[in-house]
């Protein structure tokens, strides 16, 4: 299991201080820092981290939450933003993230659910399951409690509560070059991946070589043709290096849908324990909230694929023929996943959930640029 080290250099923190009823926001790309907010005594601040910045929905979720703690408690608790809380040029940046508020020295954080298989809670493994979460209306119906609860219950083991889980969006393969249509096209070539036990698993199978990279390596390795791909959302393509064609831009196959990008809010549990009664259901209450929220704002991957083929990106389709074939390599690992009866139990509840749930509208392609 792997255990990054927490970095620990000091930094200039950006801060704007803004009135009591609203939110401080912490920058933290050059590494963890303490609060940027000094409150009256009587005034309560949380800070929640993220790795993730800019205009994605990790950071609106955030706001929302914080919007609705400070109108619940009439300001006398208030949420502070700490954005890229595991510093800036880092690889495991989310279990950065996981460390800081697992040994407190964050109150809350958004960490994505996949990042917990790193850390020994295996709760979240089924969403992982390659191929079974493809769709933005699977994902809206997983956040709900009846989904979320016994999910969230896993991380307990880590010191922490589980508050809600938010929507992302679904995650397909982007290549910087030609496109992914099959295994073959992969095969041995180093596509970057967040860190994750069973996402890495799951590209493995696919033939692939999953990289946690840091930003620059990234890049680097992009434009060294060392870096073939990556796995990430059409959401946060504008974030992707500029990709070695005529476009410009990384090929994405829109039909590929290999997992999705849900977020878990957590709570260290000493923070939670150190709020009245009362403070703790505000907190629940505004992320039950700002769940149904992002909910009504999660967009289907069609959607996605439009704007970014608008905003000059490209959207390949992989016939059902090479589909199958990525769906084949990946199967045998339902049996490693399936060994752990929890797992083995919400793989079959989700399969269910996907059977009776319509499909999205189907993804249009955006291929009329040469590569």
């Amino acid at each position: 299991m792997l255990k990054p080290a927490i970095p620990r250099a000091a930094f200039l923190a950006f801060a704007m201080v803004l009135p009591l009823a609203a939110c401080t926001y912490e920058d933290n790309s050059e590494g963890p820092t303490q609060p940027a907010t000094t409150a009256p005594a009587d005034v309560k601040v949380l800070r929640i981290g993220t790795q993730d910045d800019g205009n994605v929905p990790t950071r609106g979720q955030i706001e929302e939450f914080a919007r609705q703690v400070r109108e619940r408690s009439g300001g006398s608790l208030l949420i502070e933003p700490v954005f890229r809380a595991g510093g800036g040029e880092v690889r495991a940046w989310d279990q950065l993230v996981a460390h800081r508020v697992m040994s407190g020295d964050l109150e809350m954080a958004v960490i994505p659910a996949r990042t917990w298989d790193t850390e020994g809670v295996l709760s979240f493994r089924a969403l992982s399951a390659p191929f079974l979460v493809t769709s933005s209306a699977v994902i809206k119906e997983v956040v709900k409690p009846e989904f979320a609860q016994g999910m969230l219950a896993g991380l307990k083991d880590v010191g922490l509560t589980g508050l809600a889980m938010f929507p992302d969006g679904p995650r397909v393969l982007f290549s910087f070059t030609t496109p992914i249509l099959t295994p073959e096209d992969i095969k041995g070539k180093v596509i970057r991946a967040p860190l994750s036990d069973t996402n890495f698993a799951v590209l493995a199978a696919l033939g692939a070589v999953p990289e946690d990279l840091a930003e620059q390596e990234f890049g680097g390795g992009v434009d060294a043709g060392t870096v073939a791909g990556a796995e990430s959302s059409l959401a946060y393509a504008s974030n992707l290096p500029i990709a070695l064609n005529k476009t410009g831009h990384a090929i994405a196959t829109g039909n590929l849908v290999v997992h999705s990008k849900i977020n878990t809010m957590v709570i260290n549990n000493q923070a939670r324990a150190a709020l009245s009664a009362e403070e703790q259901q505000i907190l629940q209450d505004a992320a039950d909230d700002t769940r149904e929220w992002a909910s009504s704002l999660a967009s289907p991957l069609s959607m996605e694929a439009r704007r970014y083929c608008q905003d000059g990106g490209k959207v390949v389709l992989a016939t059902e023929e090479q589909l199958a074939a990525f769906h084949d390599a990946a199967a045998p690992l339902y049996n490693t996943l399936e060994q752990d009866a929890g797992t083995r139990n919400l793989i079959a509840k989700l399969r269910e959930l996907v059977a009776r749930t319509p499909p999205d509208p189907a993804v249009e392609p955006c291929d009329y640029y040469t590569y």
